[in-house]
């Protein structure tokens, strides 16, 4: 038979799993890959990639932001380093990079 205390202490690390666990549950990949992974599966598809630009497009573009650069933006193939049709969160802070280096030099 638990004890008061017993039964306090059970009742008190549940609450504190219940509380920390929804912080577990981070978005998984460099910052912007949770906002493109649609399904939250951890990998891009083009279809997902597709999707998901043309949505933060469409919300900037109602934000008032300027809408430049759109014609040089990288295609889903840049990002698909391996060419098998996904792309993982590796993948995709490697694109995020090489296209952040290639703006820098245009500059």
């Amino acid at each position: 038979m638990k004890t008061k205390i017993q039964r306090s202490a059970i009742g008190l690390t549940l609450t504190m799993v219940c509380a920390v666990s929804p912080a577990l549950a981070q978005p998984v990949g460099p910052p912007g890959f949770s906002t493109f992974d649609l399904n939250g599966d951890g990998i891009l598809t083009e279809q997902e990639f597709g999707e998901a630009r043309a949505n933060r497009i469409k919300e900037r573009s109602q934000q008032g932001y300027p809408m430049r650069n759109l014609a040089t933006a990288p295609p889903f193939t840049a990002f698909d380093l391996n060419s098998d049709g996904g792309v993982t969160p590796e993948e995709f802070a490697a694109g995020q990079a090489q296209h952040r280096q290639q703006r820098m030099q245009t500059r």
